[in-house]
């Protein structure tokens, strides 16, 4: 792999340097076509080192400087997991020997190999196997990789020769599928538990966080990960796994809830002193009552308008779940009154937080900071024919 490693890597570096010059896609084939030949790399094609940097530079975003280190090619890319969340996953999986038999590239099982004392990742497509190698060679991780189908007798019997605890799988989903199902995902759950069960109980899947916990037959927790506020992952933690029934956790910050903790129902009321914008991540795995309750909010619901759920009470919430804003002006919903108050807070810049077509967002923004001159940042909610004017606390 060493010799393989380096050759690919100058390959894809080449490659990199050539798009971020604004070479055409053809123009930079062309020179890889040469290039790979004089270097003798026979593993990767130019389109796969054109793929592989190409995503390097969009998975910036995802993987931070990391990206520049690692290998991924379009499907890897769009369903890896982030690093934040790759690490906490692991750390809560921690184990002698766990098993990832839909390992991908590899971006989990790199954490997986960090934190327990053995890791094998089990992938059935050669490439992306390979990419899995590179990524865990790119950062001096040590883990077994087994490229074949995990629901076979030949990958069952060898992870049960393993002396594996934990099995974990992360199945891949149809990306066209628009209403996310269990019955789509490959490997699917069912025959994971099937195959495995009989070598650990321990077994956890990544799941669509699209899905309610109502829409999850199979037994277990059902964790729903915020990352940076929004909805991340959803995972499920069967039998000694489990803590509970349903959870939310916000990372980085590791706050969580759970459908243990004591509730607070939300009443209906108006708007009070303070607006709390509730992450949908709590939303989706129905523990709003319970995050009120854990931190013992008394608030009224102001706005459910299916994409956002937004309370008002007369203190701040002190939650990552939650999002803070003092409510500086109430006024009908109208252009020319809604900036009229804003130049009044002294106001130089509005967010909007209510649902528009992205073609009309930055239309109805310039037309409501006509005229500000103000240094003052402020956030617009909408609730029903009322504008709320609010200022972020945190």
């Amino acid at each position: 792999m060493s010799e393989d490693f380096s050759k690919i890597n100058r390959a894809v570096k080449f490659c990199l340097e050539r798009i971020r010059k604004g070479y055409s896609e053809d123009k930079i084939l062309r020179e890889l076509d040469r290039y790979i030949k004089k270097i003798k790399l026979k593993s990767l094609s130019k389109q796969d080192v054109f793929e592989i940097a190409k995503n390097r530079i969009r998975a910036k975003d995802k993987f931070g400087e990391l990206a520049e280190r690692l290998f991924f090619d379009d499907d890897g890319l769009r369903y890896s997991t982030p690093p934040t969340v790759a690490e906490y996953r692991a750390k809560r999986l921690r184990a002698d020997c766990i098993a990832d038999v839909s390992c991908g590239i590899g971006a989990q099982l790199i954490y997986f190999a960090k934190e327990s004392k053995r890791a094998i990742g089990v992938e059935l497509n050669e490439k992306r196997a390979f990419l899995a190698e590179l990524n865990l060679t790119a950062l001096k991780v040590e883990a077994e990789i087994i490229v074949g189908d995990s629901l076979s007798k030949e990958i069952v019997k060898r992870i049960e020769a393993s002396d594996v605890d934990i099995i974990f799988s992360d199945p891949s989903r149809p990306p066209e599928e628009k209403i996310r199902s269990l019955e789509n995902l490959e490997p699917p759950p069912e025959k994971v538990i099937e195959k495995y069960s009989a070598i650990t109980e321990k077994i956890a899947f990544e799941l669509p966080p699209q899905l309610s916990p109502a829409k999850i037959s199979l037994e277990g927790e059902k964790e729903y990960t915020s990352l940076n506020f929004r909805l991340n992952r959803l995972a499920l933690y069967r039998n000694d796994l489990a803590e509970c029934d349903v959870s939310a956790i916000s990372l980085p910050s590791m706050e969580k809830v759970t459908n243990e903790d004591e509730r607070i129902e939300p009443e209906r009321d108006g708007v009070k002193y303070f607006l709390h914008e509730i992450d949908f991540t709590v939303i989706k795995a129905g523990l709003l009552g319970n995050l009120l309750g854990k931190i013992n909010l008394s608030a009224s619901i102001v706005i459910d308008d299916g994409r956002r759920v937004v309370l008002s009470s007369d203190e701040e919430s002190n939650s990552n779940f939650i999002r803070d804003y003092s409510v500086e002006e109430i006024c009908s919903f109208n252009a020319a009154e809604i900036n009229s108050k804003l130049k009044k807070l002294g106001a130089g810049k509005i967010t909007l937080r209510f649902s528009l077509p992205p073609s009309e967002y930055w239309k109805v923004r310039k037309k409501l900071e006509d005229g500000l001159k103000g240094e003052e940042w402020f956030y617009l909610f909408k609730k029903d024919d009322e504008a709320i004017i609010v200022k972020a606390l945190k």
